[in-house]
């Protein structure tokens, strides 16, 4: 009976291997493209815009904490206001992996953002990742997701900064054990 039941182990082992063994490899020909297209798109400036637009395709679907685009036309718009409020952005990536028609990045981003070209700007730096997904067999890009917090950014602009260190001390004084907290406790 015990002999019985390793065999039907061994069995379900090798069949299972083949699911085991499915992921393409990150050093494929193909990921290797899809790294480079991922690394691309995470690390375009303003004056390489038109030459990565061409990745995505017409029903790309993009999304961010703030922004959820569909569409190549919504696409561009979306870059091109991005640089031309922040036209001094770099991201810089940190780690990357490519596999299974997936791209993924953890990456660091910084610029200055400005409304008005007449006042100066706000320098900001964010730390993120990105998610790319592909067509099959392709290096077309049909879903994007960035993370990031938003509140980065926000915590160096006058008047929300106050806001967002706010909140960020009353999160670490109710969820982190070693924050000495400032604030009184709550009234029961």
């Amino acid at each position: 009976m015990d002999a019985r039941k390793i065999i039907l182990g061994i069995i379900a082992g090798m069949m299972l291997m083949p699911l085991a063994a499915s992921a393409e490899s990150n050093s494929s020909r193909l990921n290797k493209e899809r790294l480079e297209v991922g690394r691309a798109l995470i690390e375009v400036t303003i004056g390489e815009l038109p030459s990565v637009i061409p990745y995505y395709t017409y029903d790309i679907e993009y999304h961010d904490p703030i922004v959820d685009i569909y569409g190549i036309d919504d696409m561009t718009e979306f870059l091109f206001r991005l640089f031309g409020s922040t036209p001094d952005l770099i991201t810089t990536v940190e780690d990357e992996i490519a596999i299974d028609g997936m791209y993924t990045a953890t990456w660091t981003m910084k610029g200055t953002f400005a409304t008005d070209p007449d006042i100066p700007g706000v320098p900001y730096e964010a730390k993120g990742m990105s998610i790319i997904k592909f067509h099959d067999k392709s290096t077309k890009v049909y879903y994007q997701r960035d993370y990031y917090t938003e509140g980065d950014i926000m915590a160096v602009i006058p008047g929300l900064d106050a806001a967002i260190n706010g909140f960020r001390i009353y999160y670490l004084c109710a969820v982190d054990p070693n924050f000495e907290c400032p604030l009184p406790p709550p009234s029961e």
